[in-house]
């Protein structure tokens, strides 16, 4: 039977310009993490999500969008470390976290790694960093180095960038690796003023907590944004889930196995104007949900975005770092020109079906009602959430507007 039902990955690649040494991970058993020790860098994830979120989808109206809030802050994180001045206070306002020492971010993430993948239950997540450089066009600082390796298990690797086509090689080859073949290339070219790259690879797997009978699922009818409709396998199963119907929309939040995460399908619950997703309609959302019995139907999801998100960044206030002649990154290292971003790649991929762990076919029979289940139908555009329940930390936000299956 299959055992491949639901994954995803993410890498977030930031690219300084003048703008040990192999890449390893390090491994140490990590204490036990309260909950209550993160709530604070995990409200942060949460409210910074919303904000890209919200950016993304006015930028691209109508088209599916899918981004991984968690790994963008984990990066984001990392490069505080590196920064300086305005600029740094720039990220760290974008970051919801003005005037914060980045010590205790970098304390704070690591626990919060540490709770979102050693203590998490079934689902796998494994998040990876990477920072490949040419120590003949950038200088790095050790403190730089150590804070990294120490906080972020960060790699090091100094490749030789003159050499293109085998540096382009080795990088792609570690990305693939790390998000298990989801994402085979994240760079096209290595320009002459490219002195790093710095990466962040995120990969999500678990099982529904019970399946969908696979002889549930059939051909529908969903309808996109702009209108016109596509024929989509829909995953169907008459059984009771968390669900709730409150300011407009319908959500049904699906547990992973374990329940330490869901995935929350989020639909606008009338054919009328549309209502803008917020995260205040999310928490009144959550916050009515009720285990009860319901028909459930949502398509397959089978989706892979790609974003520069330099805009989005921009947008939301974090300027300097793009800025060849004002990003103050010297606390990173030295190069013959001042260093700068001057690309942030966002990929991300997603499947979701019917599987269980098993592959075993799963079919819930109702007790005691009497009356029609409630229809919790996702054949129009929708949002998705993956979340850990505790911390409400956000892996993935994304939105459907085309077709679910690509």
């Amino acid at each position: 039977m299959r055992n491949s039902k639901f994954n995803m990955s993410i890498l977030w690649l930031l690219i300084f310009t003048s703008c040990t040494d192999d890449v390893k991970t390090i491994v140490e058993d990590p204490p036990q993490v309260k909950v209550e020790d993160i709530a604070a860098i995990a409200a942060m994830n949460n409210k910074m999500a919303w904000d890209l979120f919200d950016r993304e989808t006015l930028a691209k109206p109508q088209k599916n969008i899918l981004i991984s809030p968690f790994s963008i802050q984990t990066a984001l994180s990392m490069a505080n470390n590196g920064a300086g001045g305005n600029t740094l206070t720039e990220m760290l306002k974008v970051m919801y976290c003005a005037g914060c020492d980045v010590k205790t971010i970098n304390q704070q993430h690591k626990n919060l790694t540490t709770y979102l993948t050693k203590q998490s239950g079934h689902p796998t997540l494994t998040v990876t960093n990477g920072y490949f450089y040419d120590k003949s066009r950038i200088n790095l600082k050790e403190e730089f180095i150590k804070t990294l390796q120490a906080d972020y298990s960060c790699g090091f690797k100094d490749e030789n960038f003159n050499n293109e086509r085998q540096s382009l090689d080795n990088i792609n080859a570690w990305v693939k690796t790390q998000t298990k073949d989801k994402i085979d290339k994240i760079l096209e070219k290595i320009t002459p003023l490219d002195v790093a790259f710095l990466i962040n690879a995120l990969h999500f797997k678990a099982d529904w907590s019970m399946g969908f009978d696979p002889a549930m699922t059939s051909k529908q009818n969903f309808k996109k944004a702009d209108g016109t409709t596509v024929k989509q396998d829909f995953v169907s199963g008459d059984r009771s889930v968390l669900h709730a119907i409150k300011s407009g929309f319908i959500i049904a939040d699906i547990p992973f196995k374990d329940s330490t995460y869901s995935m929350s399908l989020v639909i606008q619950s009338n054919a009328g104007p549309v209502v803008k997703f917020t995260p205040n309609i999310y928490s009144e959302l959550l916050s009515g949900l009720k285990y009860e019995r319901a028909l459930l139907s949502f398509p397959k999801i089978k989706l892979a975005y790609q974003t520069d998100l330099i805009p989005t960044l921009k947008s939301l206030g974090m300027k300097e770092a793009f800025n060849e002649n004002l990003a103050d990154f010297k606390a990173m290292g030295t190069a013959s020109k001042n260093i700068f971003i001057n690309q942030v790649i966002h990929k991300a991929v997603l499947e979701a079906d019917e599987k269980g762990a098993e592959g075993a076919a799963v079919t819930a029979i109702g007790f005691g009602i009497t009356s029609v289940p409630q229809p919790l139908m996702f054949d129009k555009p929708f949002y998705l959430v993956i979340r850990n329940i505790k911390t409400n930390t956000i892996l993935f936000i994304g939105y459907v507007g085309e077709s679910p299956a690509g």
